[in-house]
């Protein structure tokens, strides 16, 4: 082992000992024999975090990016942090690059919503939120998140709905319970404000009707700019989708006939397989690319999927 690995080696061992001081000083020798030493960068990051340094720890992150930059743990651990210092921007762009990575990544996605809400994009932020919870359907806190933005927005029905789907996932959920607690006590001042005098009015129908109005807070601006954004995001991947058909039967389905005609001639083939396997290859990592631009854009498009018709709610 060497003196950096061994030194990395005794500063977790401190570090999970709960011996801070002397696991920040071991990390710190090792980054002084090699400034690169992921080990000792990740540690050092560990410990600004638990002691709220969070510009310590997002410098260590960065700077772990760099050095991994396939390793889609260290964007999530940086969309984290920039989440705690305010830098919303910076966080949704780090998490979406953590989530083309690892698409199965919950963490990220829960993020992602926070970064989005405290962005006023309320739908992006839910829509985050949902996936975050499908990948990892124990996540109460996704749906407590998801509640806490229609109960912001006055969408009560969706908040209860909401707050009830996170106390299943986790009964003891005291957070949700009291969440839940106060959407009920809101819906029934609705109630009350819509029927004052005792009249003839059914207050469980007309709030079912006005849950469509209340889906999402935004102006007619907002609406008009969202609605433009996913249709450019639609028109992209019409293009990409129409590009990776002619690239199927131009390129890549030809490819494959030629690599089936020379495999089968064996010694007769005029050209070299070798050569003809390369070129499929090459094929099909430009296909394997079309794909993974169309996922993207896919991802982007649900995004920004609208609440506009809420479904019906009886309370």
């Amino acid at each position: 082992m060497s003196n950096i690995a061994a030194l990395c080696k005794l500063a977790s061992d401190c570090l999970d000992l709960g011996q801070i001081k002397q696991a920040k000083e071991l990390f710190v020798n090792a980054m002084e024999l090699d400034s690169n030493c992921i080990e000792a960068h990740r540690g050092l990051a560990r410990i600004a975090d638990q002691a709220g340094d969070f510009l310590t720890s997002a410098g260590h992150y960065e700077q772990l990016t760099l050095l991994q930059p396939m390793e889609a743990q260290n964007f999530t651990q940086l969309g984290t942090v920039y989440n705690h210092l305010g830098e919303r921007t910076k966080a949704v762009d780090v998490l979406r690059k953590a989530i083309q990575r690892d698409k199965r990544s919950a963490e990220a996605y829960f993020q992602l919503g926070l970064a989005e809400w405290k962005r006023k994009q309320s739908q992006q932020a839910i829509s985050a939120y949902r996936e975050a919870a499908r990948l990892n359907p124990k996540m109460a806190e996704a749906h407590q998140q998801i509640a806490n933005i229609y109960l912001e927005s006055s969408n009560v029905p969706m908040a209860i709905l909401s707050f009830k789907k996170a106390l299943e996932v986790r009964p003891d959920f005291e957070l949700a319970r009291e969440g839940l607690q106060k959407a009920e006590a809101a819906n029934q001042q609705n109630k009350q404000a819509m029927n004052p005098f005792g009249r003839l009015v059914d207050p469980d129908s007309y709030q079912r009707r006005a849950t469509a109005e209340l889906a999402r807070g935004l102006t007619e601006a907002e609406r008009y700019d969202d609605r433009q954004q996913v249709k450019a995001i639609a028109e992209e991947i019409e293009r990409l989708a129409k590009a990776s058909l002619e690239f199927l039967w131009q390129k890549l389905e030809p490819s494959i006939l030629e690599l089936q005609r020379t495999m089968a001639e064996g010694s007769k083939a005029q050209i070299s397989l070798a050569d003809v396997a390369e070129k499929y290859q090459a094929a099909v990592d430009q296909w394997n690319e079309y794909r993974k631009l169309l996922k993207r854009k896919v991802l982007e498009l649900r995004a920004h999927e609208e609440l506009i018709n809420a479904p019906e709610v009886k309370l």
